[in-house]
C-alpha cells in the first residue's frame, strides 16, 4: 500500500446517520483523469488560426500562482508547480473541502 493509499480503506459515514463503515476498496481502482490547469484564455478564431510554434499565450496568471488540480474535469485540489531533475510536477498545497466538492457536482 502506498503513502496515498494509507488510511483510506474505510471511512465513517456518520453523515448518513447510520454510522456504518463503508469499504472504499470497491472503487479504489476506478480510473480518474487527473489534469492540472495552469490557466485559461479565450481567443477569437482569427487569432487561433494564426498560432504557430514559439508564440506565447498570456494566461493572465502570475508565474508563481497556484494551479488547479482537476479529477474528471472538477477541481479537487490546488497546488504549486515544482521542478525536479528537469521535470515538472505539482505539489498539492490545498485539498478542496468535501462539502465544496459535492456542491460543485450540482
Amino acid at each position: 500500500m502506498s503513502e496515498v493509499d494509507e488510511g483510506i480503506e474505510e471511512q465513517d459515514t456518520s453523515s448518513s446517520g447510520n454510522g456504518q463503515k463503508v469499504n472504499l476498496e470497491a472503487i479504489m481502482h476506478v480510473p480518474l483523469d487527473i489534469s492540472v490547469e495552469l490557466g485559461r484564455v479565450e481567443l477569437p478564431l482569427h487569432i487561433v488560426s494564426r498560432l504557430h510554434r514559439g508564440m506565447v499565450l498570456d494566461l493572465k496568471k502570475e508565474a508563481n500562482a497556484e494551479v488547479d488540480i482537476l479529477a474528471n474535469g472538477r477541481v479537487f485540489a490546488r497546488g504549486e508547480v515544482v521542478s525536479a531533475d528537469g521535470k515538472l510536477g505539482v505539489r498539492v498545497v490545498e485539498v478542496v473541502p468535501q462539502g465544496d466538492r459535492i456542491q460543485s457536482l450540482s
